[in-house]
């Protein structure tokens, strides 16, 4: 509960700044850009962790969705980490050369951009996404609210509650194209 309350806070310290960052980010992702929405999930009561990456075109169209879950009681500022990572790890295998992550943990995507300064908890796995960078024409790591980061949250929520790490590049299950159908058609009415 602290960690959801805290990133609510965050999150509304930063409401007025962020609606024009995140149109300003549709405008200018270009075509040959993958999109990857990161979220983690801690589950103190079952004592897992959750991490949902999914990956989409400029147009919104979904490419590639994972789910990943881990047994252990976690700490947030890491989960999140370890979720940009894997996504960059994912888009590393795929073959993409042009990514833009995205993550509603501010912090996180701060101490990346910044390329220094780490929290000593998430030092090596921050060093880690730096290298990783490298392997890219370009890579570039937004922050973005919950309320635009609903499909990454909701597969990680259902990954929390997995055994295994599951993964979907063609045939994704209905419940994740419901949400993402649902909000092609708010960008839609957003954008016209």
């Amino acid at each position: 509960m602290e960690y959801e309350q805290a990133r609510e806070e965050e999150q509304d310290n930063n409401a007025p700044l962020i609606h024009s960052e995140h149109q300003k980010r549709r405008e200018t992702a270009k075509e040959d850009e993958i999109c990857l929405f990161t979220d983690a999930a801690i589950s103190a009561k079952m004592k897992r962790t959750g991490q949902g990456i999914v990956a989409r075109n400029w147009k919104g169209k979904i490419m590639r969705a994972k789910g990943i879950v881990n047994q252990y009681k976690g700490v947030p500022s890491k989960e999140e980490a370890l979720a940009i990572r894997n996504a960059i790890l994912m888009a590393k295998h795929v073959g993409w050369t042009k990514i833009i992550v995205h993550s509603d943990s501010k912090s996180v995507i701060d101490q990346i951009n910044r390329s220094n300064d780490y929290e000593y908890n998430i030092a090596t796995i921050l060093e880690d996404v730096q290298e990783l960078r490298t392997h890219f024409e370009s890579c570039r790591f937004v922050f973005i609210p919950r309320s635009e980061n609903e499909i990454s949250h909701t597969l990680t929520q259902f990954a929390v509650k997995l055994v295994y790490d599951i993964e979907w590049e063609q045939d994704f299950p209905s419940w994740l194209m419901v949400l993402v159908r649902k909000e092609m058609m708010v960008v839609a009415l957003f954008c016209n």
